[in-house]
């Protein structure tokens, strides 16, 4: 029997896994280079290259990417640089997972350290958080009603569900170029660079999904006259657009966005001169989108003119129970230790924020979590021009969401959406930072849905057997539907009296 459907696309999640893996590898100092006497900071990113989902495993390859700035032993103590990579591969158990299943990967640094060997051997030692997920879009049909020339009694039950319209990885690609300021010399040597993203702002357009951040950028280089360092900081606003031609408008959407290459490199002016930064950003974009849509689902059926045997499927359904952005405010003191070096002036500061817990509460999420702030400082010291400290801010936020039970799904992003560092004396500093937490949770319905119907004879020895009229105390929950199938009439010939009902039995030819 062709029954009446409601298409309603959905992505399944195959499986998913986490592991936690350590890298150490040690870096030789190019010959280009002066010897190292001392690491000030190191900074660190992962590239991943390649993902491959094959029987119940996932091959994960990458690279993690570092800068260390650190101070020379020439009789100038210049500052340095050295850029290496160290390659990874790893492999992640998933049970349900096979080939054709789209691959979603993450890559997180732990914790990344520079150590010295000697003066021009270095070692390398980073712990990081891998993570992957396979889904699989599925195009679910759920029946919604038998026909009406059927002449069928029908149970159905009105649901809001969350019907994906899309699902998609992509790059963005953004360039920028950045002028000095007047107050600046020109740029001799790039010696180190910083480039966060902050106030991310993803919109749905009549085009596709437009990504704006702002572009924290902080450079440390030689002056082109001088010989010698400044600094600059600045914040220059950059926009992506993804192209989708699913929008139609009331769309829920939930986006993943990593930088995955940045570069910064000096440039001639218009006069020809180096005061010009030409910034490129490669971003990975993991964008899904979703309708929600309402629709009957069918429940349950039966006929007072034959018998139907019903064959039914489970299925899930996932409704929207909360979409939310959040902010979380830090004020906190830190204090430099005591065998660092003066403050004297801060150059440059940038944070990280990641998740250590998250706990499902009676009626909502309890998230905890630390913010690892780094600023990069000159120092009162000649022999030593330049410092650095770094601080972990514990935070926690409840989220509270209604109706939030043990089954519901859940996915959290927060990024550090404003950071600044003010300086109160030369040993003490005050982080000042605002952080952004999006949720997306929803409800997971499980239904039974009916796929075909077998209409066959009434067994009449069995529909004799039952009365012609019967009456019965309605009980807590049944609704007049189910009184009718079970003795076989409807629900428009009851009559109800009180918590009592008088069902008389129908036999249509």
């Amino acid at each position: 029997m062709e029954l009446n459907t409601h298409i309603c696309n959905q992505l399944i999640e195959k499986g998913n896994a986490f592991t936690q893996i350590t890298v150490d590898d040690d870096y030789i100092v190019r010959d280009n280079k002066p010897d190292v006497v001392r690491i000030i900071y190191t900074k660190g990113r992962i590239a991943l290259e390649d993902a491959k989902v094959g029987n119940q495993v996932v091959w994960l390859t990458g690279k993690l990417h570092f800068d260390t700035l650190y101070l020379s032993d020439d009789e100038n103590r210049r500052l340095e640089c050295v850029s290496g990579e160290v390659p990874f591969q790893e492999k992640l158990i998933m049970d349900e997972v096979g080939e054709g299943d789209e691959l979603f990967a993450d890559a997180k640094i732990e914790d990344l350290s520079v150590g010295i060997i000697n003066s021009r051997k270095l070692v390398v030692r980073g712990v990081l958080n891998l993570t992957a997920e396979a889904r699989r879009e599925s195009e679910n049909v759920v029946a919604c009603a038998v026909p009406k020339e059927m002449h069928y009694e029908q149970k159905t039950k009105s649901v809001d569900m969350m019907c994906l319209t899309e699902a998609k990885k992509d790059i963005v690609r953004i360039q920028k170029e950045l002028l000095l300021p007047n107050s600046r010399t020109n740029i001799g040597t790039i010696i180190f660079y910083q480039v966060d993203f902050r106030n991310e702002d993803v919109q749905l357009k009549s085009d596709g999904i437009q990504i704006q951040m702002d572009a924290q950028v902080w450079v440390l280089y030689r002056s082109e006259t001088t010989g010698e360092y400044e600094c600059f900081e600045t914040v220059v606003p950059v926009m992506g657009m993804i192209e989708s031609s699913y929008l139609v408008g009331d769309e829920i959407f939930w986006t993943k966005i990593r930088p995955m290459e940045i570069d910064l490199e000096p440039r001639g002016d218009y006069d020809g001169e180096a005061r010009m930064l030409g910034l490129e950003v490669m971003l990975a974009v993991e964008a899904e989108i979703y309708r929600e849509e309402s629709c009957d689902v069918l429940l349950d059926v039966y006929s007072l003119q034959k018998e139907l045997v019903l064959q039914k499927e489970p299925f899930e359904l996932s409704q929207l129970l909360m979409k939310n952005i959040s902010k979380i405010r830090i004020l906190e003191q830190a204090h430099l230790e005591p065998n660092q070096e003066k403050i004297l002036q801060i150059c440059g500061s940038n944070g990280m924020v990641g998740i250590d817990r998250i706990q499902r509460k009676e009626n909502g999420l309890l998230v905890e979590g630390i913010l690892q702030v780094h600023i990069l400082y000159n120092t009162i010291e000649d022999s030593m021009p330049y410092g650095h400290s770094e601080e972990q801010i514990p935070f926690e936020q409840f989220i509270e969401i209604d109706n939030f039970s043990n089954d519901a799904r859940f996915k959290i992003e927060i990024k550090l959406e404003q950071l600044q560092v003010n300086l109160l004396d030369n040993t003490e500093y005050e982080i000042k930072a605002v952080l952004q937490m999006a949720l997306l949770a929803e409800q997971v319905l499980q239904f039974e849905k009916i796929v075909e119907i077998e209409e066959r004879p009434f067994n009449i020895e069995e529909l004799q057997k039952q009365p012609g009229m019967i009456g019965c105390v309605r009980k807590e929950g049944e609704d007049l539907w189910d009184i009718a199938k079970r003795y076989h009439a409807t629900a428009e010939n009851i009559i109800e009296i009180g918590d009592k009902v008088l069902v008389v039995k129908q036999v249509l030819s």
